[in-house]
Order: structure tokens, then sequence, then C-alpha cells
């Protein structure tokens, strides 16, 4: 039962912190600017709230605190503490001394918070393409077709190297038809709730589509333009496995927020196809998962 004084500037600045914790989703409070979610040793959200938890909740043995304020960093470290159960729920968490911390905040918690525990409810069925609509749980994930569209016209002052790097695209509308020998990319947009360990993407393709990269191997790092929506896309680091109706993709780690997986095909043959919908699931943790909603048929000509 010992007691802290601290000065008044670092008081101050320990006490600012109370007005920064954000209400999760799903639960409990975080800093979601703690640090930046690349998974670095130096970089670990996990390690950053720890400390923010031990650092309020040591806020009770200091002796200015006014008794409502060592209330509400209570309240706060309890809420990272949860935070950092949700984390535990979908991540591979190493031997690295800064998860030793994390998990050493949470069992310092009161038994209420340490009583926690997560029910996941599951249903199966079955249904035709066409009637399968959007849904998820901590992941959404859509699909659709592009072409390039030449540029030469505009850009008539560049090489022909200079103008491949300046695409502009245009997305495939259902019921606009493709031709055979075209070459067209499947885009996956995917957003994520969580950083979360061992995802898998799975995307099925219409009979009339064959990758351009038929090889299966890395997948990875990629940051490239896209001028149908003006912005810089990111592209997660994983392996690629290709088959002979889809292909998997499997990411020991996959980063949270706005994702895009991207796949090339060359239209092989002329008719109307239809495919499963893309899908995506938390190997680690399954309940955590989205698939695509039907897209009606890919008619080549």
């Amino acid at each position: 039962n010992w007691q802290v004084v601290l000065g008044a500037s670092a008081l101050a600045g320990v006490l600012s912190l109370l007005e920064d914790a954000v209400d999760h989703r799903d639960g409990g409070k975080y800093y979601p600017n703690a640090v930046m979610p690349w998974r670095g040793l130096l970089e670990s959200e996990a390690y950053a709230h720890s400390l923010l938890c031990d650092l309020l909740s040591g806020l009770s043995r200091v002796v200015s605190v006014p008794a409502s304020q060592k209330l509400q960093a209570a309240g706060v470290a309890d809420g990272i503490r949860l935070w950092l159960m949700l984390q535990k729920e979908t991540q591979h968490w190493d031997t690295d001394p800064s998860f030793v911390d994390a998990i050493h905040s949470v069992l310092t918690g009161p038994e209420d918070v340490l009583q926690t525990r997560v029910v996941a409810l599951k249903k199966t069925f079955e249904k035709p393409f066409a009637d399968i609509v959007a849904a998820g749980n901590g992941f959404t994930v859509s699909r659709r077709f592009l072409r390039a569209k030449a540029v030469e016209e505009k850009y008539n002052n560049r090489t022909e190297e200079q103008n491949r790097e300046v695409l502009e695209w245009q997305e495939i509308a259902p019921g606009d038809p493709v031709q055979a020998g075209d070459k067209i990319t499947a885009e996956y947009r995917i957003w994520n709730a969580e950083n979360r360990s061992f995802v898998k993407l799975s995307a099925p393709r219409e009979a009339s589509l064959r990758p351009v990269n038929q090889l299966s191997g890395h997948y990875g790092w990629g940051i490239r333009p896209l001028r149908i929506d003006g912005w810089w896309t990111f592209q997660p680091q994983g392996y690629r496995d290709v088959k002979t109706d889809h292909t998997d993709y499997y990411f020991d780690t996959y980063p949270e927020e706005n994702t895009t997986v991207r796949e090339e095909f060359f239209v092989t043959q002329s008719g109307v196809f239809t495919a499963p919908v893309v899908s995506i699931e938390s190997l680690y943790a399954p309940h955590y998962r989205a698939n695509d909603a039907a897209r009606g048929p890919l008619e080549s000509r």
C-alpha cells in the first residue's frame, strides 16, 4: 500500500491520456494512434497498451489525484485489459517479452474483468450461387473485375514504359461482356477490424478464366497506383496457392483496415460462367470471416 507523488506537469500529462481513450466496437478501450500497426519489435500495439494500462492503474497510488479521476483511470485500464484480451483472441502471440508484459497487465486486473468470456455461434447452410448475400463478422470482402484503359492519347509525350506506369482502369460492371483473349484483373477489396494471425482468402474463379501467373508462391508487400479511384492501394504479404478452380491466399499476419489483393487473368473461352463467392476467414478464430455477395455471371464472347 505504498503511495506515489508526481510533479504537476507529469501528472497533467498522465491525466490527459484519459481523454484520448477510444471505445472499441467489440468492447473495451484502446488508443488507435499509440503505435503504427506494422508489428515491428518496437511497434507492438500489445506492448504499448500494456504500458498504458499499468500507468493508468498506478494512478490509484498517486496521492494528488482526486478520487473521481482515479475511478476513471481504473475504468480505462480495465477497458484496455478487455481490448488486449480481444487481440489475443485472433493473434498468435510469440514468446517476446512484450507479450509477457501484456499478459501480466491483464492478469493484474479485477476478478470481474478476468471472468470475461467470448461466446461464438456458428450456422452452416447451403444456397444457390445467385442467392448468396454479403455477410461478415470482423471482415468484409468484395470482388470486382477491372481492365486497363489505353492512355497513349492522353500521354503521347511519354515513352511506352512510362505509359504502362500510369494505366487507368475501368471496372467491368455486371452484365458487361468481355472478349476471349482479354486480360483482366480481379480485385478483392478487404476490410479487417483487427490485426489478425493466420488469415485465408479463398477466391474461386469462373471456368473461362486462367491466371496469368499459374505458379504458386510468395505474394507480397506492394503499393501501386489505381487510377480508377485515385488512390494508392496496399497489398499485404502472404503465400498464393493456385488451384484448378480457385486461388487461396494465406497470410501469417493480416493488417487491420483496408487492403486490396489482385490477380490477373486471361479470358480463354466464350460463354456464360458463374463461380462461388469470394470468402475470407481467420483460421486462428474462424468465427471472424466474411463472404462477398453473388455478382451474377461473367459473359465472354
